[in-house]
């Protein structure tokens, strides 16, 4: 059983490694250009220094705009993973009836799916790991720049540390429960994109309530001391001396009536006007990653036991 399912994985593990390949290539060759231009430009001295770096930070962005936009596509691979290695898992067996010539053999339905589910889980989840340690290496030198690249940036935090195996679980799951439901290949893969792009979103929304988030009050016309430090900015607010919210910069009396910036911001210093940020701190990063990654273990291990479920109770 053990070596008729590892012939049958045997494309999508030929595919998986074409794809390490490719993207182990392609990070290689972009990190040193990055790396360069960083130490070329002086801005990798500039940010080791602890100067004022934003000009060459827009700089190197702007240069590597499209590099940088494409590690987006890597959040795409648990999803792929649950249509094309989930979905058809169960699905195409019972659409060809090759299950029942298994069941009449030696081989029970809790051992045949026991063996299938081990091997495409271990194979599915050693590709993340693989693509996921690839974007932590590739990650590092951008990660000085932490207003843009910090670890907690709700874009980075999703293809660093380990949610993007609990993703990856819980795309698989999802879509080898959708084929032993609904044994059908296409339908299983449907809902298995209808499906896990709602749920993963709703989940991430709530990212920010993990934790209680944290508060710093700094002076008008100064620079945010979290500023730079990786911690995720939720939001930035106004207040008066009282600690009442006055909205915007722009909506401000009597100071937006001011003609110049600066007699603006004078005003807004005698008036005790402070700005105050809400956010989540770096120190929680491995915290949110432990969260996030038990909640989509737990669904997993839920779908996959529907799964199993309904495999030894339903399927015929």
């Amino acid at each position: 059983m053990t070596r008729l399912s590892l012939r049958l994985a045997r494309p999508n593990l030929l595919a998986s490694a074409v794809l390490l390949v490719a993207v182990a290539l392609y990070a290689l060759l972009t990190r040193r250009a990055m790396a360069g231009y960083m130490d070329a430009s002086g801005l990798s001295a500039c940010l080791a220094s602890g100067a004022d770096c934003q000009a060459l930070a827009r700089d190197f962005t702007a240069n590597f705009s499209v590099v940088i936009a494409s590690y987006r596509w890597i959040t795409l691979v648990p999803l792929l993973t649950g249509m094309f290695w989930g979905g058809p898992l169960i699905a195409r067996e019972i659409e060809q009836g090759t299950h029942r010539l298994v069941w009449t053999q030696s081989v029970g339905r809790l051992r045949w799916l026991a063996t299938k589910l081990g091997l495409f889980l271990l194979g599915a989840t050693t590709v993340a790991a693989a693509l996921t340690w690839l974007m932590t290496w590739w990650f590092a030198p951008m990660e000085q720049i932490q207003d843009d690249f910090g670890r907690l940036n709700p874009e980075v935090f999703d293809v660093r540390g380990i949610v993007p195996i609990g993703y990856t679980l819980f795309a698989f799951t999802l879509g080898a429960a959708a084929g032993a439901i609904f044994r059908r290949t296409v339908p299983a893969m449907v809902l298995t994109l209808v499906a896990y792009l709602p749920i993963k979103l709703g989940i991430q929304a709530l990212r920010s309530h993990y934790r209680p988030p944290l508060d710093v009050t700094y002076a008008f016309g100064t620079t945010s001391p979290r500023r730079n430090s990786g911690d995720w900015i939720l939001g930035s607010e106004v207040v008066d001396r009282d600690g009442h919210i006055l909205g915007t910069v722009g909506v401000l009396d009597p100071c937006s009536a001011m003609p110049a910036r600066a007699e603006a911001q004078t005003c807004a210093v005698e008036h005790g006007y402070r700005f105050v940020d809400t956010y989540q701190p770096l120190t929680r990063f491995w915290t949110f990653q432990c969260i996030e990654f038990g909640i989509f273990a737990v669904l997993s291990a839920v779908v996959l036991t529907v799964a199993v479920w309904w495999i030894l109770r339903r399927a015929a």
